[in-house]
């Protein structure tokens, strides 16, 4: 990874040397677990991003390439959540429960499966169609998915029974060498003896994507506001007369009543930006500082949990569209951390 301003131990180092450090370990873990979510760059399948995950919010699934099943790319997943977990790094939300039910040893049988847990759209309107009462006869598509998954003949009389079989075996029929592989990842980790012994643990590791959202409230409560007395530049403190110090308690109280405005205004994934230009992840910590200086653009030192904010904004537009230009950054650099 590359720092373009300041290292872990506040040294200053020119663009494309190599950092280590707290921030540089929490942008790391930050960063596998988005791919997990958004997909992977790899060349595979005539496909420009490949999808580890697959499905609606809250119903995810494994994906069933088999590309990524030979080159043990689930169980590589698995060793990410695990380390992530014993980092106190951030999860992985929106996982199926019936995905989770068998991952934890549950029986498939059993498992709470969903239709929005198949991704295909094209077999859940074949399953759809077996639920339906359209009493038509079975279109040709429905007999063949039952013939490639060895499963009876569609007839009238047994279509919800069969419906219930396609949609297991789309769900979780197809994926169970994918969930195994996960759990040998999460196992090499050492942490499945506390998941298995404590279910309690499972939603912090697995939590739905509603749990997982990012609130102001929760930013506001660990941040450590700048005081309004005296300013600490980059590189000196100087005493000021009253004029001065007037005008950089002004200063003060402008760009940080600005700040407080972005994040009640902002959405979860604006909130979770910035935690990871903060911090390096999307996780609170427990004092999060805030410093007003003379800057050209908004900055952090990640490695101490500080924001750095220029003090020249006289517009609450202009601080917005500035910051969230740095935010946009995180998923790809420290760029202007």
């Amino acid at each position: 990874m590359e720092i373009t301003k300041e290292s872990g131990e506040g040294t200053s180092l020119p663009a494309g040397d190599c950092v280590t450090g707290p921030s540089a370990c929490r942008h790391l873990f930050s960063t596998v677990i988005f791919k997990l979510r958004s997909g992977l760059h790899f060349n595979l399948e005539d496909a420009v991003l490949t999808k580890v995950f697959e499905g609606e919010t809250d119903h995810l699934v494994p994906s069933t390439s088999e590309a990524l099943v030979s080159s043990e790319v689930f169980t590589v997943a698995g060793r990410m959540v695990g380390h992530s977990f014993l980092h106190g790094g951030p999860s992985l939300p929106g996982i199926s429960p019936a995905v989770l039910h068998v991952l934890f040893g549950g029986s498939p049988e059993s498992a709470p499966v969903t239709l929005e847990d198949c991704p295909d759209m094209d077999i859940r309107d074949s399953i759809t169609l077996l639920d339906s009462n359209n009493k038509a006869e079975f279109c040709d598509s429905i007999s063949s998915l039952c013939m490639s998954w060895n499963l009876p003949a569609p007839n009238v009389a047994g279509r919800n029974c069969l419906s219930k079989q396609l949609l297991q075996h789309a769900v979780l029929g197809r994926t169970m060498t994918q969930i195994s592989c996960f759990r040998r990842g999460l196992e090499e980790t050492g942490v499945w003896p506390l998941l298995t012994q404590r279910p309690d643990v499972v939603p912090l590791l697995f939590p739905r994507e509603s749990e997982a959202q990012i609130t102001s409230h929760m930013l506001l409560d660990h941040i450590v506001w700048p005081s309004a007395i005296t300013v600490i530049y980059e590189n000196y403190m100087e005493l000021k007369d009253d004029e001065d110090e007037e005008e950089d308690k002004g200063d003060i109280c402008r760009i940080s009543g600005y700040l407080r405005m972005f994040i009640e205004n902002a959405s979860s994934a604006e909130l979770k930006s910035l935690l990871k230009f903060w911090t390096g992840w999307e996780m609170p910590a427990e004092k999060m500082k805030v410093e007003i200086l003379d800057a050209a653009l908004p900055s952090s030192l990640a490695c101490f949990e500080k924001l750095r904010l220029p003090r020249h904004y006289v517009k609450f537009n202009t601080f917005r569209d500035e910051l969230q230009a740095c935010l946009s950054t995180v998923h790809s650099s420290f760029e202007f951390s």
